[in-house]
């Protein structure tokens, strides 16, 4: 072989070599961006994460150790008998920006990895605990999660009988039928997704509650209060309904209308019937009590025209007085049809 011939092959020898060496290199480049990207707590968790956010439920849910099944529920201290209604993902914030904050493993060998993201612009975080679980040719460890990662709401509407979320309304005695029928508050426990906060809300013809967000954290209990309180169309029925009462007291022609909350005593002898009339009703302001609503002492007062002979001299004048009065009610509930129940208290 000529000496040319042999420095052109070692040339093409070295060229080939250093392709190789390149090669090489870049399989393992590649080979690490995807054990990070696909084989690590931090690619693990983000995949789980951004399914979330792209509301693929289903998908992040069928991750290993993902599904909120009964056992892995109890095992994380939570109802095993939480309901999974608001596992859907048309109710689910718009949720971005999510990073991997931190990995940090424990002694155990599990990885708790934090995420941060942005839900309907407000920040929110959630911290996830993994573990190896296996391998695939040796090389590229596979992950489970080592707790559940979803949580708990525990959802109470307090003194109304559901709440809205999204377009759905949900009334916690589907979820808990052992609540007493009359409750005035009930409550029930819901799955919830991490990074996911729900806008809960309430509102119908008498009973409207501010939106309040639930705040999700894996393998946590969290307390949400859907707090629904009078609307105006609701303390203007009852106060219709007071003045209607209180009309039909002072229909009555007696000194003391029956059952009623105003009244007067007069020893002299009474000539004809008394007549009565309104000054003034009470103003309704309605309050939670333990099981329905009330109010407290109202003030009104009444006007009694009468005729009265004198005992002692006969003489006959008419009296024409204004009678102050207050009163009570002891319970308003409203019935499932939508009309109201009210009780006047008695004096004791």
């Amino acid at each position: 072989m000529a000496v040319g011939d042999s420095r052109t092959l070692t040339r093409v020898v070295l060229l080939w070599s250093g392709i190789g060496v390149l090669l090489i290199a870049a399989f393992v480049a590649a080979l690490g961006a995807v054990q990070r990207a696909y084989y690590s707590p931090t690619g693990f968790v983000s995949a789980f994460a951004t399914s979330v956010a792209a509301h693929r439920l289903p998908e992040a849910l069928a991750m290993p150790g993902a599904a909120p099944t009964s056992s892995a529920l109890r095992a994380a201290g939570l109802s095993a008998a939480a309901s999974r209604e608001l596992l859907r993902a048309d109710i689910l914030p718009d949720i971005r920006d999510v990073t991997v904050a931190s990995d940090t493993e424990g002694r155990d060998h599990v990885h708790t990895v934090v995420v941060t993201a942005t839900a309907d612009g407000r920040p929110v975080t959630a911290s996830f605990r993994v573990r190896q679980s296996g391998s695939v040719l040796g090389m590229l460890p596979t992950w489970e999660f080592a707790s559940t990662p979803v949580g708990v709401s525990r959802i109470t509407v307090a003194h109304a009988d559901d709440f809205r979320v999204g377009r759905h309304t949900v009334s916690p005695r589907a979820a808990s039928p052992d609540q007493p029928a009359g409750a005035f508050s009930v409550s029930a426990d819901y799955v919830v997704m991490p990074l996911a906060p729900l806008e809960l809300s309430h509102a119908s013809k008498y009973l409207r509650a501010a939106p309040v967000a639930t705040s999700p954290a894996p393998g946590v209990v969290t307390e949400t209060v859907v707090d629904a309180q009078p609307t105006h169309a609701f303390t203007a029925d009852v106060q219709k309904q007071v003045n209607a009462f209180l009309d039909q007291c002072a229909a009555q022609k007696v000194l003391q209308p029956a059952g009623c909350p105003f009244g007067v005593e007069i020893d002299d002898r009474v000539q004809g019937d008394p007549s009565w009339s309104m000054v003034s009703y009470p103003t309704v302001e309605l309050r939670p009590g333990d099981d329905a609503w009330e109010t407290g002492q109202m003030v009104g007062v009444a006007h009694i025209d009468v005729t009265v002979q004198s005992l002692f001299d006969g003489t006959v004048t008419t009296r024409s007085d204004d009678v102050r009065f207050s009163m009570e009610l002891s319970r308003v509930t409203i019935r499932p049809d939508g009309s109201l129940a009210i009780v006047v208290a008695q004096e004791p």
